[in-house]
């Protein structure tokens, strides 16, 4: 592994010059549990490391209509927030299956969402909460929709000179609720290989007005399959229905064989868990009532 120079700045602003000035020179670490394996295989060499972690950019906060979420917070400070539990629980639902606890006490947010792996735990629960980042350069911010976010497997919009700061996640309608299943090769400590995220909210009549599913591991990025969300909306929810949604979900994807699964498998594996996954959420919305 090269030895790479070192730099913390203080503010924001020290951070955006340095990247400015170093380009694709320069690598951002925060956490650093994706980075550091990748240099250690020779996969990087940057020649300047630019450490976020004294900007504090872990912060939590309720905006009125919109959480914010700090790109350096890590997971475990994610699962300790009372407030994302009782608004998001199925982000918790998917942090909570992020590695083990040494991970999840270093690894951030924003590193998940940067390191742009099609199997990222937490970009589909991101998802079907209609998710946006905030990205901080030089002429200022501009926000991007999660699903815009994302370009193709490690990529994203992100230019040399960017940072990732924040995280904005709308508060639900009333009646809403949502689930995030994942299968991987073991119970623990897995990359998925297949996720789903589902999000259901009902009019005044019990009847669908919005739906969110989102996928992982079947494309080269996370995304949302819209074509079923079509076949709920408008609909009373039940099982032959969330089979239905189901089986489009499947037929929308086109996944890859790799080490983890074959693509049938995946495919079929698709339809199991959307299904599962809309079923968890109808019956949280049927337990509220």
């Amino acid at each position: 592994m090269n030895k790479p120079d070192y730099l913390a700045p203080k503010t924001l602003n020290e951070a955006l010059k340095i990247l400015e000035e170093k380009g694709d020179g320069a690598k951002i670490i925060a956490g650093g549990t994706d980075l550091v394996p990748r240099m250690r295989a020779g996969i990087l060499s940057p020649e300047l490391l630019v450490d976020l972690r004294l900007l504090k950019l872990n912060e939590i906060k309720d905006e009125g209509d919109w959480i914010k979420i700090g790109a350096g917070a890590t997971h475990t400070e994610l699962l300790e927030s009372e407030l994302l539990e009782e608004l998001f629980p199925a982000l918790i639902e998917a942090v909570s299956d992020v590695a083990g606890p040494p991970i999840r006490n270093r690894g951030t947010l924003g590193g998940n969402l940067v390191n742009a792996s099609p199997a990222a735990d937490l970009a589909t629960p991101l998802l079907v909460y209609d998710a946006r980042v905030v990205i901080s350069g030089q002429k200022g911010e501009s926000e991007v929709v999660l699903g815009d976010f994302f370009t193709g497997p490690g990529k994203t919009v992100l230019k040399p000179d960017e940072i990732l700061t924040e995280i904005k996640i709308p508060k639900l309608p009333p009646r809403s609720a949502a689930s995030f299943i994942k299968l991987g090769k073991r119970k623990a400590m897995a990359i998925a290989v297949v996720s789903a995220a589902v999000r259901l909210t009902l009019d005044e009549e019990g009847v669908i007005s919005e739906a969110r599913i989102a996928l992982g591991s079947i494309a080269p990025v996370p995304l949302r399959i819209e074509k079923a969300e079509e076949v709920l909306v408008g609909q009373t929810p039940g099982e032959e229905l969330f089979i239905r949604a189901g089986q489009t979900a499947s037929d929308e994807t086109k996944p890859i064989t790799d080490l983890r699964s074959t693509a049938d498998y995946r495919k079929k594996m698709v339809a199991v868990l959307t299904r599962r996954a809309l079923t968890a959420a109808w019956e949280q919305l049927k337990g509220e009532k």
